[in-house]
């Protein structure tokens, strides 16, 4: 049997791992070209808004995925999410609504050539001015996937890969943020950024959108670097696990039960990616994918957090 020469594998892996960031780039970039379309005339999307903005929150996710029905399904099972479709097939954009408030939004596009499911989660973080962004991530080294657009109700957006290959988003939305209230279960609630260099990833957002950086260590965790704004903690940046192939935004929900909406998942057709571990958090939190591959997090936290406005 010939050998192969030492590095051969790891070149493999790293070629393997470069074209599925390739077809992911395009699959992202080509849905966000739909939803535009699809958007066009949207009422706002922040109906409880007052027209104030908070720079460096996450106000938004949208779900890329090949199976809009399905991906309605799904959460709605598990979080009991309610769903307000816009738009006409296959272009249609779909609402998120939890508690009656809109949280966020899906929107279908095929997967890549050769894949049989593909769904993707984008995590939107508010700028004072897209189109400052959008420089600044040339700038600094990043990548532009979707230039500055504006849409009427939706607001402007713009899509990105960071240096180290991460896909986000920023969104200035027409009607300004909704408040910093106490977050709801079935709310979006945080969001981790897993990559490869997590100071340099850090020092890169605090540039694009203004944020205080400070080190967390929980219980079970590797070091985590925190990214504050307006006083609140908005998500946080720590190393790219080894089974994770590609740097990227992790976003959670918050549940009150973290082994029962597992359990909801699994009956809908979920895999556990992360099950609950008692030294991580007390087991109140886990990571799960969808049906067609999207990856989301769930977290219990504790009451009086939740009831502190959002600040953690």
């Amino acid at each position: 049997m010939k050998s192969e020469p030492p590095g051969a594998h790891a070149k493999t892996q790293a070629v393997g791992a470069r074209r599925h960031t390739r077809a992911v780039v395009r699959m992202l970039a080509g849905a966000i070209v739909l939803m535009t379309i699809a958007c066009a005339g949207l009422a706002p999307i922040f109906a409880h808004a007052g027209g104030s903005y908070h720079p460096g929150r996450f106000v938004w996710f949208d779900l890329v995925t090949d199976d809009l029905d399905e991906a309605q399904r799904f959460y709605g099972a598990i979080f009991g999410w309610r769903f307000q479709t816009v738009g006409p097939s296959p272009g249609r954009y779909t609402l998120i609504e939890n508690g009656g408030d809109r949280i966020g939004g899906m929107f279908v596009r095929p997967p890549p050539a050769g894949a049989t499911r593909n769904a993707r989660w984008l995590s939107m973080i508010c700028v004072n001015d897209v189109a400052q962004a959008v420089r600044y991530v040339e700038q600094a080294g990043g990548s532009v996937l979707v230039p500055l657009a504006r849409i009427a109700g939706r607001g402007t957006h713009a899509l990105f890969r960071d240096p180290q290959g991460a896909v986000f988003g920023v969104l200035r939305s027409d009607t300004g943020d909704p408040p910093d209230d106490p977050v709801q279960d079935g709310d979006f609630f945080w969001v981790d950024l897993l990559t490869t260099d997590p100071e340099k990833a850090a020092g890169f957002y605090a540039g694009l959108a203004g944020y205080e950086l400070s080190e967390l260590q929980l219980a079970g965790t590797a070091k985590r670097i925190v990214l504050e704004s307006g006083g609140y903690a908005r998500a946080s940046v720590a190393p790219l696990p080894e089974a994770v192939k590609q740097p990227g935004w992790l976003p959670y929900v918050l549940v009150s039960d973290v082994r029962g909406t597992l359990q909801k998942a699994i009956a809908a057709g979920g895999t556990v990616l992360l099950e609950p571990r008692a030294e991580l958090l007390g087991g109140n939190l886990a990571v799960l994918a969808d049906t067609r591959g999207g990856v989301i997090g769930i977290v219990n936290w504790d009451t009086q957090d939740r009831d502190a406005g959002g600040k953690r």
